[in-house]
């Protein structure tokens, strides 16, 4: 979910387990410092469901006005999006996907991509392994969906980036850089010759 804080208005991403049953839970700003109640999207205030409020002014998000003694920051959700290990179509036969390590320990890497979802990190299970300390062990995934490539960071500490700024999600495009730790990777897009 995402959590706006009232003082500075800083948009930040939060795990909706954090709550562990609780109707809020109390978050410090780290851009201003001002401390402000999340509000559990599942409990209201009053610890049971409260119905959502269509807000025009952010497409695609929902938003749940909740008021107690003191203010209450609007909450918004983004509208759910496909999970992680929801099933892919198989991946297109043409054009071919790979990755280029273009910078850090294993530059001049190159991993080709054979299945429609990779997923990328430190951890022995991963598809592709990063000899990287700076990358979580569980870090992004790859989602090929027809010849769309998406980027989806997996709440990585340190974050992945994409042109300069930390994201969420992103879409792809050929000879795209992304930074994971001290890592940086490019997609190669390649058509198939003589199909």
């Amino acid at each position: 979910m995402i959590i706006t804080c009232p003082d500075c208005e800083t948009k930040y991403r939060y795990d909706e387990r954090r709550f562990d049953g609780d109707s809020s839970k109390k978050v410090k700003c780290t851009s201003c410092g001002f401390t402000f109640e999340a509000v559990n999207p599942v409990l209201g205030a009053a610890g049971h469901a409260a119905p959502p409020v269509e807000d025009d002014a952010v497409p695609g998000f929902r938003r749940r006005v909740l008021t107690s003694e003191h203010q209450t920051p609007t909450v918004a959700a983004p509208e759910p999006k496909p999970a992680p290990d929801s099933p892919l179509p198989a991946l297109p036969s043409d054009p071919r996907y790979s990755l280029a390590v273009i910078a850090g320990g294993q530059a001049g890497s190159v991993f080709q991509l054979h299945k429609p979802r990779i997923l990328i990190g430190r951890g022995s299970a991963m598809d592709i392994q990063l000899r990287d300390s700076e990358v979580s062990r569980r870090h992004l995934a790859i989602e090929i969906r027809d010849l769309d490539v998406e980027l989806i960071d997996l709440e990585a500490t340190n974050g992945t980036w994409f042109e300069g700024r930390r994201i969420d999600r992103v879409k792809l495009d050929h000879q795209d850089e992304f930074t994971l730790g001290s890592t940086t990777l490019m997609l190669i897009v390649t058509p198939v010759r003589g199909a």
